[in-house]
Parts: C-alpha cells; sequence; structure tokens
C-alpha cells in the first residue's frame, strides 16, 4: 500500500498483471485534496501471493483488511478493470467501507468481454497451465490470467443491494462488451454511466485527463 497527498481517502485499485504506477498518470490530478491510496493486490506489484485462493472476491477482503487496518469507513475507490470487479466485490461484501465508487471496465463474469479477447486470454490460460507443470515460474502467470477466464462470478441481482453512488466508465472500443456495461449500470439503483470517445481499456494510461475529469466530476 502506498499513499499520496492530504484529504479525504480515495482508494485506487489496479487492473490485472498490474500494480499502483497504472495509476500514475492519474495522481497529480486526483491528489489535490485527497489522500490518494493505492492497493496493490495480492501476487501483484509488492504484496505476497499469501494463501487460499486467488480470487478477485480474496482481494477484496484483502483490501477490507487494509482499510480496516487504517481505520477507514465509507472511503471513496476508483477501481480499474480487475480492480472495478475487486471493488464492486468490496461493496458487496463490505458495504460500509465504500462511500461513492468509481469502476471502469469493469466485468460480473468472463463473458462480459469481447468474445475474440476472451478466446485470447482462454487460449494463453491453457498454454501457461500446461507448460506451468515443467517451469513452476509460470504459475503465477497461470492464476493472474485465471482471474480474466473464470472470474469474476458476480450475479448482477446482487447489484440491487448497492446503495452508494456508483459511475460506471467504459471506452468506447473497450474490451468490456457494452451491453454488459449497461447490465452493470443497469443493476445498480441510480449508477450513472460515461462512455469515453474513441477510446480502449486502458483509461488511466491512455486517458488519464479525460478519467480524471469523470471522477473529479462524479466526487464532487
Amino acid at each position: 500500500m502506498v499513499t499520496h497527498g492530504r484529504g479525504r481517502p480515495l482508494v485506487l485499485l489496479h487492473g490485472n498483471g498490474e500494480d499502483h504506477h497504472v495509476f500514475d498518470r492519474l495522481v497529480p490530478l486526483l491528489g489535490p485534496g485527497r489522500t490518494l491510496v493505492g492497493v496493490d493486490s495480492r501476487g501483484h506489484g509488492r504484496s505476497p501471493r499469501g494463501d487460499g485462493p486467488l480470487t478477485t472476491a480474496s482481494m477484496a477482503d484483502d483490501v477490507a483488511t487494509v482499510l480496516d487496518a487504517l481505520g477507514l469507513r465509507a472511503v471513496d475507490v476508483v477501481g480499474f478493470s480487475d480492480g472495478g470487479n475487486v471493488a464492486l466485490e468490496l461493496v458487496l461484501r463490505r458495504p460500509e467501507l465504500v462511500g461513492r465508487l468509481v469502476v471502469v471496465g469493469a466485468n460480473l463474469f468472463p463473458e462480459g468481454m469481447t468474445p475474440g479477447f476472451l478466446r485470447s486470454a482462454r487460449a494463453a490460460h491453457r498454454v501457461q497451465r500446461a507448460l506451468a507443470e515443467a517451469v513452476p515460474a509460470l504459475r503465477a502467470a497461470a492464476e493472474r490470467t485465471a482471474l480474466m477466464t473464470e472470474h469474476p462470478r458476480i450475479d448482477p441481482a446482487a447489484l440491487a443491494r448497492v446503495a452508494v453512488p456508483v459511475l460506471v466508465v467504459v471506452g468506447e472500443r473497450d474490451l468490456v462488451r457494452p451491453e454488459h456495461t449497461a447490465l452493470i449500470a443497469g443493476a445498480i439503483p441510480g449508477a450513472r454511466t460515461a462512455v469515453v470517445p474513441r477510446a480502449g481499456h486502458l483509461l488511466p494510461v491512455r486517458h488519464p485527463h479525460e478519467l480524471a475529469a469523470l471522477v473529479e466530476g462524479f466526487l464532487d
């Protein structure tokens, strides 16, 4: 975990195979007046793998542990890609910890991604899993890929329990199917949707100013 700035906390949750540095271009845009809290998911960045299964649910429990240790409640959260999935699990499992939520390029289940991307991810996972028997170093990569091919598994009906303001952000050319983004937003009472024109999935890296403007407008 790393922190930056002073003021109301804003927790940043990164995507698959990344760490908190994926938000580096957002930090100077969102930092003024806030304490940014970057959390590396288990098995990513500087966080150890730990015991038990590597799932979005277990990573949400890790975030809850961090927030409990910091004594934080009702914090604002921005989750990108798998971090958005983790954020959705967090608000379902520990609703008192989340005040306002922005999910960017999130999905409820693997089939929410475009068919071409999902086929590629599943093919890569098969190869990694097969080679991991001979090359143990590939086991971590196979586990992380499984986070895309087998997780998350969030029931859209469960999102009706979400009682905090939510902004669902997606790129016009995202890896998440438009109808799936509509499903997420439609399942959360009062959720708003924002589509970044001519953008793909990597909004924090390639479109930080547009994303920061959406986050600022929503949180303020």
